[in-house]
């Protein structure tokens, strides 16, 4: 511990000390002041070194020829604006047009439907008429086969 504690009774003792540098008497902590003054102005212009270089950069800029560019790509902005509405406009008229081949296929279906419904119930009402006359005609037959075998005369 006693070697730590020398040491730092040197340090303490250097900011009293004074040095001679270009024949001025000054201390260690003026040195270090100085050192920071000098570090912040050539930091300083160094930055604003590169602010001008920027400011220059900025100045050489065409304003004509982006200017011209913008309206370019302004007129081309409004050319597909017009022309993605007049592709809107022909989708929607193609969905009128297939909506109403739909409709009409629909209505075209169902009257399909209804005369097929129409004529399988005819079907059925003559198809059980039918079916009404041969049970008829069979009881006639069988009534006339029973009075030819009822019949004396008939052998």
């Amino acid at each position: 511990m006693a070697d730590l504690e020398d040491i730092v009774k040197q340090g303490e003792g250097l900011s009293d000390k004074k040095m001679k540098l270009f024949g001025l008497r000054v201390s260690g902590a003026s040195i270090m002041g100085l050192l920071a003054l000098l570090s912040t102005v050539f930091g300083s212009l160094y930055g604003g070194f590169l602010l001008y270089q920027k400011v220059e950069s900025l100045a050489a800029l065409d304003l004509g020829a982006i200017s011209s560019s913008m309206a370019k790509t302004s007129a081309a902005v409004i050319r597909i604006e017009e022309h993605a509405d007049s592709i809107k406009i022909e989708l929607k008229k193609d969905m009128t047009d297939l909506r109403n081949s739909q409709w009409n296929l629909e209505s075209k279906v169902d009257g399909k439907l209804q005369s097929v419904d129409t004529k399988l119930t005819n079907y059925d009402t003559k198809l059980d008429r039918f079916e009404i006359k041969v049970e008829k005609v069979k009881t006639d037959m069988e009534k006339r086969i029973q009075e030819s075998l009822d019949n004396p005369l008939a052998n």
